[in-house]
């Protein structure tokens, strides 16, 4: 299934964006006057966003008594994300974990533990965070949706049962994948908030991976000096909102960064934020240009400051233990 979908997903996705901008061509013509200058802008802010990630790496590494220096953090961080870019179902893990067990003999286990709490930690606080954003947006325009409202309102509730219920098993789900990942994620979690510094450094990092990407999107729009349907420019609350409608994608990492599927999931969330479905997708579509450029630019002194081959063996060996 992990090689049939993508090679399904992906060509739907695409086709539909093809015959979106096939019918709505004009809408286009904007592109002729996008911004140098916010291009730069937004890639120097997607440096810090590369940083921040590594710093995750640091944090959760350190509690099994391993020390990362900056240009090892970033340069798997770099690593990460160019596997993500071009590897399904975020390969990108892979790659990071082998190096961790080849460099410093992490532990796969241990590795997983450590990106549950992770991701248990990032997505309490963007689905929180959204939430807010969305209440402050209803209150301001009236604009609200209820799809995307109830999205994130179902992610805080499992992601804050999970953190102050902290089940201590998961036997009744009858889908075998899911309980063993909902498992991963627990014990990871467990594992990190015996460290009282680890949890909160996690959430320090994820706010403040949060702002980057709300920025970084809100440079994204303003490079097309897009408005609204009021004639005002887009403002940080839209953004930050746009930018959390984009990580719900992750629940669906199928394709390579699930591309076509973020873009799809933001044509048809566009409306209640005042933009149109090609205003979105251009946003989409030039974020992923500027990171693509970025990753594969950096590529190449990050694989040589790691200094470290990983194999297609080695990843799929790993990704063996994840299923």
């Amino acid at each position: 299934m992990r090689k049939i979908l993508p090679s399904a997903v992906f060509p739907a996705c695409a086709f539909f964006i093809y015959l979106y901008i096939k019918g709505h061509l004009s809408e286009f013509s904007v592109i002729s006057s996008l911004s140098p200058l916010f291009v730069f802008l937004v890639a120097c802010t997607a440096v810090a966003f590369l940083i921040v990630n590594g710093l995750f790496v640091k944090v959760i590494t350190e509690v099994f008594g391993i020390e990362l220096g900056f240009w090892e953090y970033f340069s798997i961080s770099v690593i990460t994300s160019f596997g993500n870019l071009f590897l399904p179902m975020r390969g990108g893990a892979g790659i990071k974990a082998v190096y961790l067990k080849k460099r410093h003999g992490f532990n796969y286990s241990y590795f997983m533990s450590g990106l549950g709490a992770n991701y248990l930690v990032a997505f309490n606080l963007s689905s929180l965070t959204a939430l807010g954003c969305l209440g402050l947006l209803y209150a301001g325009t009236g604009a609200f949706s209820f799809p995307v409202t109830l999205a994130f309102l179902v992610i805080a509730a499992m992601t804050l049962w999970a953190i102050f219920v902290n089940p201590p098993q998961f036997r009744r789900i009858p889908i075998a994948s899911v309980r063993d990942r909902l498992e991963r994620v627990m014990s990871g979690w467990r594992i990190m908030r015996k460290n009282r510094k680890t949890v909160p450094r996690l959430y320090g990092l994820s706010a403040l991976n949060l702002i980057v990407m709300f920025v970084i999107t809100w440079l994204e729009f303003g490079a097309f000096h897009i408005k609204d349907a009021n004639g005002n420019g887009i403002g940080l609350l839209q953004a930050a909102i746009f930018s959390s409608i984009a990580g719900l994608s992750l629940f669906i990492s199928i394709t390579p960064a699930s591309l076509g599927i973020r873009e799809t999931l933001l044509m048809f969330c566009s409306h209640f934020l005042g933009i149109s479905p090609a205003q979105a997708l251009m946003v989409a579509l030039l974020d992923r240009a500027v990171n693509a450029a970025l990753v594969c630019l950096l590529f190449g002194f990050a694989w040589m400051r790691l200094n470290r081959g990983v194999g297609t063996q080695d990843i799929e060996g790993f990704s063996r233990q994840r299923q």
